[in-house]
């Protein structure tokens, strides 16, 4: 990967990754994009268990917080496909290079494949007892406060999640040397699981592994809390992110190359 330092080169970068999405065949996305919810869960999962470790919540926090980012890690390095991040993919609908809903459609497969990663990984969490009674306790406590957020509030947690995921994955593009990719991904992401903010593809892990655990949870809570915070995401780094990066590399809209 390339250094892209600055909104116009990476936005060029983000194009040339657009085409590059849009061109690859189903089968690959389907099994990318699995990949990527598989990642995220591993991330989670590891979060969980050390945060339930701990009986102090500050630290146990801390430490949820710096072993979560070596999903989205491999997910860049892997190169898998992952919803929110992809969602900065929208920089070539408003450059003209493709139609929205093209670009829509391949945002659907990919969030419903990580959907499908996340609901596998929850299956496995189950079904093999890695989790103890703190950890299962945490991840239903973590479910059903999820569920019962106001509307207004999983909004504006979500868009805000993306706009912080988004920069991170902004600021890899940026760098020359893969240790120095970790790092700000670390830092960034690590802020966004500190924070508390609301990211589809994490919380489809954690919804589906506190069913499994016997949280009584409905298809409706699931489908409200995705839906918000899926569409919260897309604003955050499809409109958001990636919107502001355009504008500065493109004032003049009418130069960009076709």
């Amino acid at each position: 990967m390339d250094v892209h330092s600055g909104p116009k080169a990476l936005t060029e970068y983000i194009l040339y990754q657009s085409k590059h999405k849009a061109n690859k065949r189903f089968i690959i996305l389907l099994v990318q994009g699995f990949l990527a919810g598989l990642y995220i869960a591993i991330g989670a999962i590891g979060s969980l268990k050390v945060a339930a470790s701990v009986t102090t919540p500050g630290i146990g926090n801390f430490l949820g917080a710096a072993v979560f980012p070596i999903g989205i890690i491999a997910i860049i390095l892997m190169q898998a496909e992952l919803f929110t991040s992809d969602c900065m993919v929208m920089v070539a609908v408003y450059a003209g290079r493709t139609k929205i809903n093209k670009t829509i459609r391949i945002l659907c497969l990919i969030i419903f494949s990580n959907l499908l990663g996340a609901i596998f990984a929850a299956f496995l969490t189950q079904t093999s007892g890695i989790f103890d009674d703190a950890a299962t306790n945490l991840v239903i406590a973590k479910a059903l406060h999820k569920v019962h957020m106001p509307i207004g509030q999983l909004f504006a947690s979500s868009v805000l999640c993306n706009i912080i995921v988004c920069t991170g994955v902004c600021l890899a593009y940026s760098c020359k040397e893969e240790i120095t990719k970790i790092i700000v991904l670390w830092l960034t992401i690590a802020v966004f699981i500190l924070s508390g903010t609301e990211h589809v593809v994490a919380n489809m892990y954690y919804l589906f592994a506190a069913l499994f655990s016997g949280a009584g949870l409905t298809a409706k809570d699931i489908i409200y809390h995705l839906a918000v915070s899926g569409f919260g995401n897309f604003i955050g780094g499809g409109i958001i992110v990636s919107g502001i990066n355009y504008l500065l590399a493109y004032r003049d809209i009418e130069k960009v190359k076709k």
